[in-house]
């Protein structure tokens, strides 16, 4: 960190530090800081770095206050001038336009070679990857009694029966089968999958139908709903569970599996 010291004060400091030292050339030999640049922060042409300022303050015996800065600015402070005034250079010439089409041209070029790189060497951890950064914009605000954060309500509500009847689960963990992959929401016992979906359409209940044709050979797969919306999920009646006063006694099974 880069400090802008108020000018009475770096003054009164430097001053004291140079009388114990026998003047600044003496200072500038014991703390092997240039005369010319003690004297660029006796000015206050020049910000000092935190720990060159308490290389000073130590010497003079003077405790660091913060009534002493005037201002804080970061390490990379000048990239950060540099960068900005770049910047105001290429507005000026009318070229910063075509600087940032190159940018994201070339940007782009990179991102899709690591897409194509990663699907091709590492496609479970690609997946992953992109899972979780999708995870993060998702919206997952409820939390569960093992401290998952999920997507809703339902979800929260199936998690907190599992937990209160001593089921270990998994919350949407990785799973690979016939080379696709999904993140079903519960796993359970290695070979049970719970779906929520309190989602009114009948699209989601086409989608899970396609999902559950992949998962069918492996897993038993349960789908819970809210009651009122079986004519939306009817399609997969020999999987649905209609509520949470149904889903407790199915949960109660898989103690037995």
């Amino acid at each position: 960190m880069y400090l802008k010291i108020k000018k009475e004060y770096i003054q009164a400091i430097l001053s004291k530090a140079a009388k114990k030292a026998g003047g600044m050339k003496k200072l500038s030999e014991n703390l092997k800081i240039t005369k010319s640049t003690l004297y660029y922060y006796y000015n206050c042409q020049r910000l000092v770095s935190e720990e060159r300022f308490n290389r000073i303050l130590n010497y003079a015996d003077i405790k660091l206050k913060e009534e002493f800065i005037l201002e804080k600015f970061p390490d990379n402070w000048k990239q950060i001038i540099g960068g900005q005034n770049c910047v105001k250079k290429k507005i000026k010439e009318g070229t910063l336009e075509m600087e940032l089409k190159k940018c994201r041209l070339k940007s782009g070029k990179l991102l899709k070679e690591w897409h194509n790189t990663m699907k091709k060497d590492n496609l479970e951890e690609y997946h992953r990857i992109q899972y979780e950064r999708f995870k993060k914009i998702g919206g997952y605000k409820y939390t569960t009694k093992n401290g998952e954060k999920v997507r809703n309500e339902l979800e929260k509500d199936v998690a907190n029966i599992l937990k209160n009847k001593k089921i270990p689960y998994k919350y949407e963990p990785l799973i690979k089968i016939k080379n696709k992959v999904f993140f079903p929401d519960f796993l359970i016992n290695e070979n049970i999958i719970v779906e929520c979906t309190a989602w009114r359409g009948y699209d989601k209940a086409t989608k899970l139908e396609n999902k559950i044709n992949v998962l069918k050979n492996k897993y038993k797969i349960y789908v819970v709903i809210p009651k009122g919306l079986y004519n939306y999920y009817k399609i997969l009646d020999n999987h649905l569970v209609l509520g949470l006063d149904e889903f407790v006694p199915v949960a109660q099974t898989f103690l037995r599996r």
